[in-house]
């Protein structure tokens, strides 16, 4: 099962855990980007420590691509288990002008968001 559960811990927190189609990814990052656009929260810290993205290489572009527009205007920082961490979604991210840093450790990614 795939599920995405949201709290305010300084920041919105959302994780995200099961196995998903990319379609599923971009759902819940849309759903995570209504939540912090409604609350006025600027920073987001995206736990996919459980999760099993289950999509072709190509589209970890199309993810970063689309997690740029959905989360413009924000300061992201995403957990992945090291595994995961290819760096392609991040740097399409970016390249589309989203603030975001990809980490593998939950505590570094905390420290970035609150500027530490």
């Amino acid at each position: 099962m795939f599920s995405v559960g949201i709290q305010h811990n300084g920041y919105l927190l959302g994780v995200v855990t099961g196995e998903g189609e990319l379609s599923y990814f971009c759902g819940a990052a849309l759903m995570v980007a209504e939540v912090a656009r409604r609350a006025g929260e600027k920073r987001l810290l995206i736990d996919l420590l459980g999760a099993q993205p289950k999509f072709e290489p190509e589209q970890h572009q199309e993810l970063g691509e689309f997690l740029g527009r959905a989360w413009a205007g924000l300061q992201v920082a995403s957990v992945v288990p090291s595994v995961e961490r290819v760096g392609v979604s991040e740097a399409a991210a970016q390249a589309v002008g989203l603030r975001i840093r990809t980490f593998t450790n939950l505590a570094e990614a905390q420290d970035w968001l609150r500027g530490g």
